[in-house]
Parts: C-alpha cells; sequence; structure tokens
C-alpha cells in the first residue's frame, strides 16, 4: 500500500513544486520524510510524502487540503509551522520548518529527569493548547511526533495527519485505527469520538514514557494494548520506583484517567497543574530555553515582608450568596461596581464570586492575604490595574487569560505569574517578542519585587505587592 524504498529514494535529486529534495531522513507507519533545500529563500524545510495510494482517492485530496490550511494557519512556538503542500504525479506531501535536532523518542533511550520531562511535557501542552483553540485535535501525540531543537526547544508535528488518513479510510474497528496504539486513549482505541481530551490523555503516557524510559502497556498485538488502556489501571508503582514526587503521579494519573470527563479538560489546566504540582514538590520550573544564559536581575525596592501561614484556605463567596440586586459588589480584580445580580465582571470579565480566594493561603505580617497588583501604563488598557490571587495567573493577548493584554506585540500565551512561599514569580512562556523585568529579558522564572517594570513585548506593566481583606 506504500510506496516502496526505490520509489522514494528516487525522489532524491528531483523537486517537488519549488522544493529540491536533498536527502531522505526519516520513515514511520504513514509517511517519509525528506531534507529539501527551497532555493527562493536559501533554506532547508522537511518534505513529508504521504502513501500514493491515498493520491488517487478525491475524497481524500480534498480532506488533506482542508486540514492543511487548518493546520498551516496555527502559528506557534511549540508547533512545526507548514509551509506549503501538494500533489505532483501521484506524489501528495506537506513541507514543513525543518528541525535539526531528532525527536524526542531519540532521547527516551533512558528515563529523563522530572525536571526535563516536565519541560518538554509543558511545551507540548502549550502547543496542544494552541492547536485545540483552533479547533484542532491532533490525534496521534506521541514522542515521534515531538521535535527537538539542539537546544530543548520542542516543536509538535503532524497536525491532522491522523484525521485526514482515518476519514479515508475503514480502519476505524478496535485496535485498529489510525494512531499509535501505544499512546492510544481509550476511546480513539475503540474507534470513538474523540476531542482535546483524548490529546490529554496521550500526552500524560508520553510523561509516563519521559519518566520511566518505556510506555505502561505492552502486547504483541494493538488489540490488546487497546484493551489494556480500556481496562488496566496506570502501573504508577513504576513512577514511584523512578522517585517521582506524589504531586507529579498525581498529574500524570489525571491525564490518563480512563473516562475524558475525569482528565483535565483543557492543556491550559493542565499546564496549570503540572506548574503547581512542580512548586509543591520544589522542583524547579524548567527554563523557558537551556541555550540561552540568565541574566541577572535588578532589584528596585526592599525585600517582601516575611509571610505567614495561615491554617485553611479562605472560604471563597458563593453566587448563590451574592446579596440582593440593591447592593453593588465591588469588582476584587479592577474595582469596577457590579449590580449584585451579575456573576462577572462587566468591566474584566472577573468571577464576582472570588472563588479565586481559596487560594489566599499566606498572610503578610499585617495579617491579610499577600496579592499581585499588576497596572497597565501604555495601550489602550492604560490606567488600569488588576489583582490576583495566590494561584497561576496566565497573562497573554487571547481570550482565556486571566489577564487580556490586546497589544499585537504580546503573544497569545505570554507569560505566567505565580505565588510561592511568600513570593511572587513570573516566567516568559516562550513569548515572540519576550519578557522583560527592569530593562532585564528573562530566560527563566525570576522572583519579583514591589515597583519592578515588566514588559510584555511593548506593553509596560508595573508589579506592586497589596494586601487582601
Amino acid at each position: 500500500m506504500h510506496q516502496d524504498k526505490d520509489e522514494l529514494d528516487g525522489l532524491i535529486g528531483k523537486s517537488l513544486g519549488q522544493f529540491r529534495v536533498a536527502e531522505r531522513i526519516g520513515a514511520g507507519g504513514m509517511a517519509a520524510v525528506f531534507r529539501a533545500y527551497q532555493p527562493t529563500l536559501d533554506r532547508y524545510v522537511a518534505v513529508k510524502v504521504l502513501p500514493a495510494f491515498h493520491a488517487q482517492d478525491p475524497i481524500f485530496v480534498k480532506r488533506f487540503v482542508q486540514e492543511a490550511r487548518s493546520v498551516a494557519r496555527l502559528a506557534h512556538p511549540n508547533i512545526v509551522q507548514i509551509h506549503d503542500f501538494g500533489e505532483q504525479e501521484n506524489v501528495t506531501y506537506i513541507v514543513m520548518e525543518y528541525v535539526d535536532g531528532g525527536t524526542l523518542k531519540d532521547r527516551l533511550k533512558k528515563p529523563l529527569t522530572v525536571s526535563e520531562a516536565s519541560y518538554f511535557i509543558m511545551q507540548a501542552a502549550e502547543g496542544l493548547d494552541c492547536a485545540h483553540r483552533n479547533g484542532i485535535v491532533h490525534r496521534d501525540v506521541k514522542p515521534a511526533n515531538m521535535l527537538v531543537r539542539k537546544d530543548g526547544h520542542l516543536l509538535l508535528s503532524d497536525f491532522g495527519i491522523a484525521k485526514i488518513l482515518e476519514a479515508s479510510t475503514n480502519l476505524t474497528r478496535a485496535g485498529t485505527g489510525i494512531g499509535t496504539p501505544q499512546y492510544m486513549s481509550p476511546e480513539q482505541g475503540t474507534g470513538q469520538a474523540v476531542d482535546r481530551r483524548s490529546d490529554i490523555y496521550s500526552l500524560g503516557i508520553v510523561f509516563f514514557h519521559c519518566l520511566t524510559g518505556r510506555v505502561p502497556f505492552t502486547a504483541d498485538n494493538p488489540l490488546t494494548i487497546t484493551i489494556k488502556h480500556l481496562h488496566d489501571p496506570l502501573p504508577a508503582d513504576r513512577l514511584i520506583a523512578e522517585n517521582v514526587p506524589a504531586t507529579i503521579v498525581q498529574v500524570i494519573l489525571q491525564m490518563t484517567a480512563k473516562q475524558p470527563h475525569e482528565r483535565y479538560q483543557s492543556a491550559e489546566t493542565l499546564i496549570d497543574a503540572l506548574t503547581r504540582a512542580l512548586l509543591e514538590a520544589k522542583i524547579p520550573l524548567p527554563r523557558a530555553s537551556w541555550s540561552i544564559q540568565p541574566m541577572p536581575m535588578q532589584s528596585v525596592s526592599q525585600p517582601l515582608p516575611p509571610m505567614q501561614a495561615i491554617p485553611a484556605p479562605v472560604v471563597p463567596l458563593a453566587s448563590s450568596q451574592i446579596a440582593p440586586a440593591s447592593i453593588t459588589l465591588t469588582c476584587f480584580r479592577c474595582g469596577a461596581p457590579n449590580p449584585s445580580t451579575r456573576l462577572y465582571c462587566t468591566t474584566c470579565g472577573d468571577d464576582l464570586s472570588n472563588k479565586r480566594a481559596a487560594s489566599d493561603r499566606f498572610l503578610g505580617q499585617n495579617g491579610r492575604p499577600v496579592l499581585a497588583l499588576l497596572s497597565i501604563r501604555n495601550g489602550p488598557m492604560a490606567g488600569r490595574a488588576y489583582r490576583f490571587h495566590q494561584d497561576v495567573t496566565t497573562i497573554g493577548r487571547t481570550n482565556g487569560n486571566d489577564l487580556v493584554i490586546s497589544g499585537l506585540t504580546v503573544s497569545r500565551r505570554h507569560a505566567r505569574l505565580w505565588f510561592d512561599q511568600g513570593r511572587w514569580y513570573l516566567e516568559d512562556l516562550q513569548s515572540a517578542n519576550g519578557t522583560m523585568v527592569n530593562n532585564m529579558r528573562i530566560t527563566r522564572p525570576v522572583a519579583l519585587n514591589d515597583g519592578d517594570i515588566v514588559n510584555f513585548g511593548d506593553e509596560v506593566v508595573v508589579f506592586n505587592v497589596t494586601y487582601g481583606p
């Protein structure tokens, strides 16, 4: 059903469109990959050639074009960029960004450290989050589809290919769906409909593989592996044997829950949960890039006052307890007045029930919860200030972030702010234009001090420590 090796090797030296095929660099169950040269831009690209028999199928070609265009619109640092696609002399191909460094699979000859594994999983989750927000499910999340540059930067590849192949074949019986059985979710393995939670399951299996050096379920045939995914509990004892902290084990168990509704419901939720788990386990959060030397931070103020823990979280006010319509509620985050009949602030959209107050476990010397205040200095939001609780806050340009800053130099998911052991920390999420603190570009999580000036791209924000009620 596939082109034979001689036929594929015959492409070397020939051109597909404007791309001259130089060498074969890989092959998988669904395609062969070549390195090719694009003279117009003087660069090398990767060309993935799909099985020849699909080129004869008009339904496949139509779906292929639709899906390739959708994936090509995804612009994210952790997703391989699609440059072109086409069909020539019964050769259907996709032209992608060339990544020199191999795949995550190549790095799994032995277990990775928790920090290394978390670094890769975080990056993959960031890429999946972008795709999911654009209505695209990967369907074949596995180490071989995760390209890793020499500096450790990870990019997801092969988005949507499993979908168009599956839609064009009859291989939807149990254990025969397009994908890789060792990483497939129970619902995908049995031919049921899948959504983003299936990708989260597969990523959980990848996480397990990273930490233990092997996948959790193996067998002599795909059907038996599928049955194990359906019924066998994840062998968490292997994770414990590798000294994986309990908080990380719990994250993996929730990622790989048998029922989709029991998993993390979004990649964003997973990222926040993994961040908290690493903090609780006192494992340093992975750096944005291991190849860049860290820059020194400059303090512009005195350190925060000592903190003391309070034994129990603050109980949030439930929406059913909000006062009658005649009372005005002040929004926790932006301070705008709101009718008490509303559940969300009309100015910033924050939840008026203030549920995140449950995260405020640390008090300052004044006996009040220590909060973060971000005041925006420029742009259309200039003059607005927002307060944040002691949990994880995401900052970016698109809806779904906790703080949405609309500037064009702000990435979709730009940065992450969180509280730990009495200090506020900020991390850049591999944004296109960077995050700066006091004119120093940050390449790893840094502790903030009261009065620090933060730049998200060109947007200027002042960080201050403030206190809750």
